[in-house]
């Protein structure tokens, strides 16, 4: 049995799948990583209990200046992401959002933001779907805005 071939990206939605696809091997890939980082992490120091565990990452992780600088740049690295992820579920119409924020301690930032960006390239892919031979199409915003009365005296 021959492997498939690697998708066209000339081809009409080959580009969305090859990104698709990348996007998925991304967070399964560092899904398994962090799980196996985190299981290896637990069974060194399960003597210590569940809260045992936590104080002890906690430690490990804030340790010295090199730890520090790591968790800053993730952490501002997380919100930066987030803005991103906010601007684009409103433009592409992708809900609960905040799963995918708050996703990332939970999981690893790398688990959350993938599966975030194959959801948005999902909906780009339908948008062009919908209407081939233009650009995708953005969802409407949620409120509508006033019009302008003119100045006012």
């Amino acid at each position: 049995m021959r492997p498939p071939e690697p998708p066209d990206p000339s081809a009409p939605g080959g580009r969305d799948r090859a990104l698709r696809l990348m996007y998925a091997l991304c967070g399964g890939a560092g899904f398994l990583v962090m799980a196996t980082m985190a299981v290896t992490f637990v069974v060194r120091n399960a003597d210590a209990g569940p809260w045992g565990v936590m104080r002890t990452f906690l430690r490990d992780a804030t340790g010295n200046l090199a730890s520090d600088f790591v968790y800053a740049d993730l952490a501002l690295t997380w919100a930066a992401l987030g803005a991103f992820m906010v601007v684009e579920a409103r433009r592409w119409g992708i809900r609960h959002v905040w799963a995918y924020i708050v996703g990332a301690p939970a999981l690893a930032l790398v688990v959350s933001f993938s599966v975030f960006m194959y959801v948005r390239q999902s909906r780009i892919a339908a948008a062009r779907v919908a209407s081939p031979g233009t650009a995708p199409r953005r969802t409407a915003p949620t409120h509508p805005v006033p019009a302008s009365k003119g100045p006012q005296r």
